[in-house]
């Protein structure tokens, strides 16, 4: 069973958004998941979201979905918040928080609406999901039509809300939410490293990474020198990480999510293939992935997280 007690000030840290490690017929690697979670955890890491965006929860089935939290659950003992996904949409975010609160998980992310809806749909659903729930919740904002800024700030004063991962790309919006709603809920730059400490200098208290599935201390480290006004180290880190994300960006994200699965096979953990929608990253760009984990494995050898 995970760690408990989720509130906003554990979300002041690097919110790590898990793989789901697979075996070649794509069947879960439950020992792959053992084996990262140990790694997470020897390096620092206590906040670990599986079964979100990056676990690919979009495509994964009921019964995919309360294995792979158990085995996350598992894996952590008391040392680590185990925070899964619920969603994308309301009825599977009804089912999916009943199955992870009978697992005993810490809390649960919302996942963003990918379907048809409206603002006032939405808060009030978004209501409905935390209440129903009764979990400690962080909702995950993506759009700002149909999350706008005074319907994020109201639900950030629902109890069950303990932060907001932000992934918009306007960090005026941001500001409002931020002077309304930083005290009531922890703020959380949603978009990995790239953006994070823009996000940080604007109130932003932690980041969401993909990245630190395989590279955990250069993100932990990244934030620590931040947080002590070291601003150079952190900027420097940063930069060692962008050419990784841009890769991950290019042709409409094509490699997203198989690109990590690609980097931890790479780095000794464990990845393997990605399941459709998505597509695992092909022979001939593989060589770059190397190329740019060698520079980040590197680096990563020689920090240690104070």
């Amino acid at each position: 069973m995970g760690k408990q007690g989720l509130d906003r000030e554990a979300c002041r840290s690097v919110l790590v958004v898990a793989i789901t490690p697979r075996q070649e017929d794509r069947q879960i690697d439950l020992e792959g998941v053992r084996k990262n979670v140990q790694y997470l955890i020897q390096h620092g890491v206590d906040f670990i979201m599986p079964e979100c965006g990056t676990g690919m929860v979009y495509d994964a089935s009921l019964e995919e979905y309360e294995a792979v939290v158990g085995a996350f659950l598992d894996a952590a003992g008391d040392s680590a918040y185990i925070v899964p996904g619920i969603g994308p949409g309301f009825g599977r975010s009804i089912e999916m928080g009943h199955i992870a609160r009978s697992l005993g998980v810490a809390g649960v992310m919302i996942m963003p609406v990918v379907g048809p809806g409206s603002a006032n749909g939405v808060y009030n659903g978004l209501r409905e999901i935390t209440k129903v729930v009764q979990l400690p919740t962080v909702l995950y904002q993506r759009r700002l039509d149909i999350m706008p800024v005074r319907d994020v700030i109201n639900l950030c004063e629902l109890d069950e809300v303990v932060g907001l991962k932000y992934a918009v790309e306007d960090i005026d919006a941001f500001d409002r939410i931020v002077e309304r709603a930083g005290e009531r809920a922890a703020m959380v730059c949603g978009m990995a490293e790239d953006p994070c400490i823009d996000y940080m200098s604007h109130g932003a208290v932690g980041f969401s990474s993909g990245m630190a599935n395989f590279v955990p201390r250069m993100s932990l480290t990244l934030l620590n020198r931040f947080s002590t006004g070291d601003t150079v180290e952190a900027e420097r880190l940063r930069a060692l990480m962008v050419p990784f994300e841009d890769f991950r960006g290019e042709n409409g994200a094509r490699y997203s999510g198989s690109a990590l699965h690609a980097a931890m096979d790479y780095a000794g953990l464990a990845g393997g293939p990605v399941i459709p929608f998505a597509e695992d990253v092909g022979p001939q760009d593989l060589p770059r992935v190397h190329a740019m984990m060698d520079t980040l494995m590197k680096e990563e050898t020689t920090l240690r997280v104070k």
